[in-house]
């Protein structure tokens, strides 16, 4: 009798004992849920600023360490010249944008100093000439990443709504055209539009027509100033690449606007026939 109640008395301690390992495990199952959801918070706010200033480093390290074949330039700090632009009046600074904040040694780093050279005669040949026809109020110029750009208001060129360049615009297109023949860059000519809906239009939207725009400018330089085909490219951009705040009626003035860019060799290569 005495061996079967030491038996059930060792069988009942037993079967009591899986509690205590039972409860430390499951109390340190909720202790390493509750780390993990607490280091996942921490983590995504670390790995939101670890992005942002990976790509900060990397936009630095593409406009100071990456000339062209033809000459790097001497600086790429913070401190240096103001961007490229022309001072005439109606040529407001943009806003933002990694395209619109390169110093003059950024620029020569990016492009090289051979080819910034030669935008920036052409940009003054350019100038001189608009200036002399009475035309730097209304078009204005500027170097970025992208090349030479000159930036000419819609309102100057197309009625409200319309893609069709009026005709006492045309002599203004003409001569600029002229100036771009000595080059043998690519040209691209976008267009932008403000972001107010188009109401009474042939085209739908503003994409379609800042896109009618651009092809109506290519058309014109193709049909009047025998400017080759092959070296044309039309973009429409609708609202969507503003350089001024369309909250405002001048911000949405100088968003409506024609880019015709000469476009560095850089991008030049990016269009580049397939088959040659």
């Amino acid at each position: 009798m005495s061996k079967k109640r030491e038996q059930a008395h060792q069988e009942e301690e037993a079967g009591e004992a899986w509690l205590l390992p039972y409860s430390d495990l499951m109390t340190l199952l909720l202790a390493v849920f509750i780390v993990l959801f607490a280091v996942s918070k921490i983590d995504a706010q670390k790995a939101q600023q670890i992005s942002q200033e990976f790509s900060s480093s990397m936009m630095n390290k593409d406009y100071n360490g990456k000339g062209s074949g033809s000459g790097s330039g001497s600086g790429s700090g913070s401190g240096g010249a103001a961007p490229l632009e022309s001072s005439t009046p109606s040529d407001a600074s943009p806003e933002g944008g990694p395209l619109n904040i390169e110093t003059e040694s950024e620029l020569e780093s990016f492009l090289g100093e051979y080819e910034l050279k030669k935008l920036e005669t052409l940009k003054g040949e350019i100038d001189t000439r608009l200036h002399d026809e009475g035309m730097d109020q209304s078009v204005s110029t500027m170097i970025d990443m992208r090349g030479l750009v000159i930036r000419l208001n819609n309102a100057i060129l197309f009625d409200s709504g319309s893609a069709n360049i009026k005709k006492q615009s045309e002599d203004t297109l003409i001569e600029v055209a002229s100036l771009l023949n000595t080059v043998d860059n690519f040209i691209r000519i976008e267009g932008h539009t403000d972001n107010v809906p188009i109401s009474r239009s042939a085209y739908p939207s503003n994409w379609e027509l800042s896109t009618a725009r651009a092809v109506n400018v290519v058309k014109l330089f193709i049909g009047k100033c025998n400017y080759p085909p092959n070296k044309l490219i039309a973009v429409g951009y609708g609202e969507f690449k503003p350089v001024a705040d369309n909250s405002t009626p001048q911000g949405r003035t100088m968003n409506r606007r024609i880019d015709i860019i000469i476009l560095s060799s850089k991008y030049n290569n990016l269009e580049e026939p397939l088959i040659k």
